[in-house]
């Protein structure tokens, strides 16, 4: 006797129409967040969608005419070769569909001609994901005191964009920038070793310090190797702490661990040292 449960279940878009129901159910899923956190949140990620003309924002799970699953599907092009990223975030399912999940989140990360982030996986996330091809690039978080940081000898300096020519950086990774400093992050370029290197600061708290995570920077090896150099920036923009996604084996260079296990994970073609949690729910979801 065919499974009559399968036949009444459907994966929408989200669009204008049926935004009001993917509110609901976040509100429902995350409680600690406010209805009016979700409208908010995904107002601000529609529009950046529709100006980078990346399509719908996530999906709707439909039983007959109700909506009883949410995945949001935050997109965003990488500066440089413009590949699509696609920040997998806001997963709820209701319990009577709980069986569909996987096959949900399977749909949302099928595409070969796209790159997959989960920045904030929980655990039993995790091992679905790997059964679904991602791999794990990150398992801890690095917090340095900026204070201390600074006193030690620096080989680099940043710059504010604003004092970068139009020659240095490609119009597509300026653009990135402006886009997250109007978002309230910190961004600078870093000149080390005969390089520039773009950096996006995203403002946190971390143990009731101004704080701020470190959420683009090519090679993250070269951002710990001049760490002193960053310190003093960012206590310029009256940060006193500073984290960033990293290995448990990187605490040679200089961080404490504050969380061991803060997974990151991706699926695709993806150069491990590089930290890209641009256009994530990280800042189109602030609190």
């Amino acid at each position: 006797m065919p499974d009559q449960r399968r036949a009444t279940l459907k994966i929408v878009p989200i669009d204008n129409a049926n935004r009001v129901a993917a509110v609901a159910l976040l509100t429902k899923g995350f409680p600690e967040k406010s209805e009016a956190f979700w409208s908010r949140g995904l107002s601000l990620v529609s529009e950046h969608h529709e100006r980078r003309d990346l399509g719908p924002i996530g999906q709707l799970l439909m039983k007959g005419d109700d909506a009883a699953g949410v995945l949001l599907t935050i997109k965003s092009r990488l500066p440089e070769t413009g590949k699509i990223v696609v920040n997998l975030s806001s997963w709820y399912v209701e319990p009577s569909c709980r069986w569909f999940a996987p096959r949900m989140l399977q749909m949302a990360s099928s595409s070969e001609d796209e790159l997959f982030t989960d920045l904030t996986p929980s655990p039993e996330a995790c091992k679905l994901n790997e059964r679904l091809g991602f791999a794990t690039v990150t398992d801890c978080t690095l917090f340095y005191a900026l204070p201390l940081t600074a006193f030690r000898p620096a080989s680099a300096r940043l710059r504010p964009l604003a004092d970068i020519t139009p020659d240095i950086l490609s119009a597509e990774t300026r653009n990135m920038l402006e886009d997250h400093a109007r978002l309230g992050c910190i961004v600078a370029v870093m000149e080390a070793d005969s390089h520039h290197y773009p950096l996006v600061f995203l403002k946190t708290t971390t143990r009731r310090l101004p704080s701020a995570r470190l959420i683009y920077c090519d090679d993250r090896q070269v951002a710990q190797r001049h760490i002193s150099a960053i310190a003093r920036h960012l206590l310029g923009h009256g940060r006193l702490a500073l984290t960033m996604a990293a290995l448990e084996a990187e605490r040679k260079a200089g961080g404490l661990a504050i969380h061991k296990s803060a997974p990151i994970q991706v699926k695709g073609a993806w150069n491990p040292q590089f930290i890209n949690e641009t256009y994530s729910e990280l800042v189109l979801l602030p609190p």
